[in-house]
C-alpha cells in the first residue's frame, strides 16, 4: 500500500515537474523577447524597470571605494513631476578632490540608458542642459558635472581656479568626465539594482573636446559619443587663435577698428559673391572654402569712415580674420580661421561695442591661469602675447593635458563605439577647419574614409554659429540617430536640420550648452545634412525650404582637408 502511494506521488511530481519546466522555458523566452525588443526600441519606447531601492537610501551607501573615482553623496531626494518633467531621484555629490556632479534617475520606466552631457567654456557650475532634460523625459538616467572646480565659465571673472593647480587642470583637461561616468553608473546601479545597458555622451564646444577626450583616453566608458564644435586643439585655440582674433581688431591705442554696424555689409557682400556657387541661390554657402570673396571690393573711395564701405584699416581687420593666426613669416599657428559667411557671428565674439568680447575673455583666462606650469605675473594679459613659433612651443607642455587630437581611435572602434562629430560652417568661436583636419587625420590613421565611416561620421552645417543658431537650419536632435546607430546598427546617412524664425539671434556665446528652446516659433526651413564630405543638392523642383527636395551628392573636386601648420605633429597617432 505504501509502495503504491509512493508511485502515485512520483507520477504527480512528474506532472508538477513538467509544468514547472514549461513555465521556466516560457519565462526565458519572454525575457529573451523583451531583451530583443529593448535592443531595437526607439527612444520614445522605454523598457519597464522599477527602482528597487528608495532614493533616500543612496545616502547610506558608501561609494568611496569606486576605483579611480572616490565618491561621496551629499544629497539624494525625490523631485516631483512638474512642467512636463518626469519625477526623478536627484543625487548630488562629488568625486575627489572636488568634481561636483548631479545625477537624475527617473523613478519609473527607466529604459536602462545613461546620458552624460559635457560642459562649455571653462565650466565651473552645475547646469542641466536642454539635452539632459529631454533625455530624462525619455526615461534616460542623466548626469552632468562642473569639471572639477567652481567658477570659470563664460560670464564669470576668470579661470583663477587653475592658477598653478595641476590637479584641477588635469580634472578639467581629461579626468572629470571619466570619473563622473564611473560614479554616476555606480549610483544608477545601486538605485535600480541593474546597470545601464547603453551609455552615451554628448557635448559641444569644450563639451565637444571632452567627448573626443573620452573616445581617445577612455574608450570603454561610452557606447556612443556626440562631439559638437569640439575645442579639441585647445592650447593653440585659446592661446593663439582667440588672442589673434581680438588683437586683429585693435589699433595701437587698443581701440576697436571694425564696428558691429559693418558686419551686415560684409556678410551681404560675401553672400552675393558666394551663394550661387553651389548651384542654388538660397542665402546659404554650402562650403566656404570654395569662396573667393575679397573684402577689398568694399573699399571706400576716399578711405574715410562711411556707412556703406570699409576703410583700409577695416579691410585689414577682415583679411586678418579670414586669414587666421600667423607668425611674422606667415606660418599658421592654428589650423583654421573665420570663414566667409560667418561675419554676422563676429558680433559679441570678436567685434563688439562692449569690452571685453568673447575672444578676449577666453584668451586672457587661458594665458594667465591655465597655459603654463608656472603662470605669468598678475600684470600679464593677452595683449602681451607674441605670435611666434617659440610662443607656440611654450603652449605644448600643458597642451598635453587639454588637447584632444589623437587620431588613433582603434580601441574605441574595436569595442563597438560610435562617434558623431558636427560643426557649423559659420562658427566664429571655434574654426570648423580644425575639426575637418582632425577627421582627416583619423582617416589617414585608420584606413581611409570608408573604414572610418563604419564607426565615426562628421556632419557640417552651413550657416550654423557656435553649437547652435545662425543664418540657416541648425536644430538637430543628435541623440536619436546615435541611439539608432548604437542599438540597431543603423548608421546615420541623412539627418534633417530645421530652422525657426528666432534662431539667428542665438549664437551660443553666453553658454554653448544653453540652447534656444522656443517652441512657439514656426519652422521656416528644413535641410538635410549628409556625412562629410557629401553635400545637399536641390533636385530642381519644390520649395527650397523643404528638405524632401534635396539629395546627397559627393562634390567634385573635394576641397582638401589637410592644413599645413606649425602643429602638424599634434595630429600624429599616439
Amino acid at each position: 500500500m505504501r509502495y503504491r502511494r509512493l508511485q502515485s506521488l512520483f507520477r504527480d511530481g512528474s506532472i508538477i515537474l513538467r509544468f514547472s519546466l514549461i513555465t521556466l522555458v516560457f519565462s526565458v523566452l519572454l525575457l529573451s523577447f523583451q531583451g530583443r525588443l529593448f535592443q531595437t526600441s526607439v527612444i520614445a519606447v522605454p523598457m519597464q524597470s522599477m527602482p528597487s531601492n528608495p532614493c533616500s537610501a543612496l545616502m547610506q551607501r558608501d561609494f568611496a571605494a569606486i576605483p579611480d573615482a572616490p565618491t561621496a553623496i551629499v544629497s539624494a531626494q525625490i523631485i516631483p513631476s512638474k512642467d512636463k518633467t518626469l519625477e526623478y531621484c536627484e543625487v548630488k555629490g562629488y568625486v575627489t578632490p572636488q568634481i561636483q556632479f548631479e545625477v537624475r534617475l527617473p523613478t519609473q520606466n527607466w529604459n536602462r540608458r545613461y546620458l552624460q552631457v559635457g560642459c562649455g567654456g571653462y565650466c565651473g557650475s552645475l547646469n542641466a542642459s536642454p539635452e539632459c532634460i529631454t533625455a530624462l523625459n525619455q526615461n534616460f538616467a542623466v548626469a552632468f558635472d562642473n569639471t572639477g572646480h567652481i567658477g570659470g565659465g563664460i560670464g564669470t571673472p576668470s579661470a583663477l581656479w587653475g592658477l598653478d593647480q595641476p590637479q584641477l587642470r588635469a580634472d578639467f583637461g581629461y579626468r572629470s568626465e571619466h570619473v563622473t561616468a564611473l560614479a554616476a553608473k555606480a549610483i544608477a546601479t545601486a538605485f535600480y539594482s541593474k546597470s545601464p545597458s547603453y551609455s552615451y555622451f554628448q557635448g559641444c564646444s569644450n563639451g565637444g573636446r571632452q567627448a573626443l577626450m573620452l573616445a581617445q583616453r577612455y574608450p570603454n566608458d561610452f557606447n556612443g559619443i556626440i562631439a559638437g564644435a569640439p575645442a579639441a586643439i585647445q592650447a593653440p585655440l585659446n592661446g593663439e587663435y582667440e588672442t589673434w582674433n581680438e588683437r586683429a581688431n585693435q589699433d595701437s591705442q587698443g581701440n576697436s577698428i571694425l564696428s558691429p554696424d559693418k558686419l551686415v555689409l560684409i556678410h551681404q557682400a560675401a553672400i552675393a559673391n558666394c551663394d550661387g556657387q553651389d548651384g542654388l541661390l538660397d542665402g546659404q554657402i554650402t562650403d566656404p572654402r570654395v569662396c573667393t570673396f575679397k573684402p577689398e571690393s568694399l573699399r571706400c573711395s576716399g578711405d574715410g569712415e562711411q556707412a556703406n564701405c570699409l576703410t583700409t584699416a577695416q579691410i585689414a581687420v577682415v583679411k586678418k580674420l579670414y586669414g587666421g593666426v600667423v607668425d611674422s613669416q606667415g606660418r599658421l599657428l592654428y589650423p583654421g580661421s573665420q570663414t566667409i559667411g560667418s561675419e554676422l557671428g563676429w558680433a559679441a565674439s570678436i567685434v563688439t561695442d562692449r569690452m571685453p568680447p568673447f575672444a578676449a575673455q577666453i584668451s586672457n583666462r587661458y594665458l594667465k591661469y591655465l597655459a603654463f606650469s608656472k603662470s605669468p605675473p598678475p600684470s600679464f594679459s593677452y595683449k602681451d602675447w607674441q605670435f611666434t613659433v617659440e610662443g607656440f612651443n611654450q603652449l605644448r607642455p600643458l597642451g598635453k593635458v587639454y588637447n584632444a587630437t589623437n587620431p588613433n581611435l582603434k580601441a574605441f572602434r574595436d569595442r563597438g563605439g560610435k562617434l558623431i562629430l558636427y560643426h557649423g560652417w559659420s562658427d566664429p568661436a571655434i574654426p570648423p577647419q580644425g575639426t575637418i583636419a582632425y577627421y582627416q587625420a583619423v582617416q589617414d590613421t585608420m584606413g581611409g574614409l570608408t573604414k572610418v565611416q563604419s564607426f565615426a561620421r562628421l556632419f557640417m552645417l552651413p550657416g550654423m554659429y557656435h553649437c547652435q543658431g545662425g543664418t540657416n537650419p541648425s536644430r538637430v536632435d543628435w541623440l536619436i540617430p546615435m541611439v539608432a546607430w548604437v542599438e540597431q546598427g543603423t548608421p546615420p546617412t541623412k539627418i534633417i536640420a530645421s530652422q525657426k524664425a528666432d534662431d539667428s539671434t542665438s549664437g551660443g556665446f553666453s553658454n554653448p550648452t544653453a540652447r534656444a528652446t522656443s517652441s512657439k516659433a514656426v519652422i521656416i526651413r528644413t535641410r538635410p545634412i549628409f556625412p562629410y564630405p557629401m553635400q545637399a543638392k536641390y533636385q530642381g523642383k519644390g520649395s527650397i525650404d523643404n528638405a524632401a527636395n534635396f539629395v546627397g551628392i559627393m562634390p567634385s573636386p573635394i576641397p582638401s582637408a589637410r592644413i599645413d601648420w606649425i602643429g602638424n605633429d599634434l595630429f600624429e597617432p599616439q
